[in-house]
């Protein structure tokens, strides 16, 4: 790893080092280890990488100074920023590089909670440490994502939050899309999950018994109820395991699909979902093997890659995949564009 680039990654690996050696490791073995694992580094390198995490802030000590032996580095193991929260010194690091990652949150009710709990330990950290940790931030970037597109009602959140938490039936208003229909539902409440800019609840539908995904933006009135929800809560990973989004399905089919050259070192280099497996063919394809539920989300993926995907198995996928290009392509050929 070269270039300034390789510096957020190489300060989180020498913490990590030294978090792991309690009795210290002197800089030629910080060296060593770092060459181990594919940083080229010298002692200058590391002098100064050390003399900069001190300076911070950062609970580093130098010990054993001698002319034989040399010192000795230790680390320790905690950064107390209030007598609740007590943080190492890599968590702290991650906070702060995953904090531009939190930018899709920015028009829901959660993020002046978010930012005021920054504020707190900023407070905490003093000048130097921030100048740090901001300089280091600022070579780290996360593409914001889908941003929240809807407003919500801080109490509706509030409620739902609370029956989740208290595992108490939910009385809501629902507005659904398929049915095209506004009614009353009560809810035996599992999680809230966050994806691709909005927020879902994920629940036992007590009209049918069936575990289900709702929008929170088309819950219009919330109200939680003083009887406990009995049912078995689900976890997140399993609900979601064969989904390839928030859409799922009971039903798991194996799924095929060839990538051509252009695109192929793109969809390999990237983990798309658990089940995953690439197998690299001749003239620089890639076939994608998943285990997955057919959901219009994963026939929109397939179709974003247009002519550079094509679906081998199933054929049930293959037909969804014609019928909506056949669709699109419908929609063009109707089209009175002006020259």
């Amino acid at each position: 790893m070269k270039g300034r680039g390789s510096q957020v990654a190489r300060i989180y690996k020498l913490l990590t080092l030294l978090e792991l050696a309690p009795q210290g490791l002197s800089v030629a073995d910080l060296v060593s280890r770092l060459h181990d694992r594919g940083f080229e580094v010298d002692k200058r390198t590391v002098y100064r990488d050390l003399d900069a995490l001190r300076a911070a802030g950062f609970p580093l000590e130098e010990r054993g100074k001698n002319v034989h032996q040399g010192s000795r580095w230790t680390l320790e193991r905690s950064v107390k920023v209030t007598k609740a929260l007590i943080l190492n010194a890599r968590e702290l690091l991650a906070l702060y590089l995953a904090r531009s990652a939190l930018t899709p949150l920015k028009e829901t009710p959660f993020f002046a909670d978010l930012e005021s709990t920054f504020k707190k330990i900023e407070a905490k950290l003093g000048e130097m440490s921030l100048s740090y940790l901001h300089e280091l931030s600022d070579e780290f970037y996360f593409e914001p994502g889908p941003k929240w597109g809807l407003g919500l009602e801080p109490d509706i959140i509030d409620t739902v939050r609370a029956s989740c938490s208290e595992r108490h039936i939910l009385s809501m208003v629902y507005e659904s899309v398929n049915s095209k229909s506004v009614k009353e539902r009560r809810i035996g409440p599992h999680f809230l999950y966050f994806a691709k800019g909005s927020l879902y609840l994920v629940g036992e539908d007590l009209g049918d018994s069936i575990v289900k995904t709702f929008s929170v933006p088309r819950i219009k009135e919330a109200s939680m109820l003083e009887d406990e929800y009995k049912g078995n809560v689900v976890e997140p990973d399993k609900y979601f395991s064969g989904s390839f989004g928030v859409f799922r399905s009971d039903e798991i089919e194996k799924v095929r699909i060839i990538f051509s050259p252009p695109i192929a070192r793109y969809i390999s280099e990237r983990k798309w979902h658990e089940s995953q497996r690439v197998v690299h063919l001749e003239h620089g394809k890639i076939e994608v093997h998943l285990e997955v539920s057919r959901t219009p989300e994963l026939v929109q993926w397939v179709l974003g890659f247009g002519s550079h995907a094509v679906v081998m198995e199933p054929k049930k996928l293959l037909d969804d995949i014609k019928d909506e290009a056949g669709k699109i392509l419908a929609k063009y050929d109707s089209l009175k564009v002006a020259s």
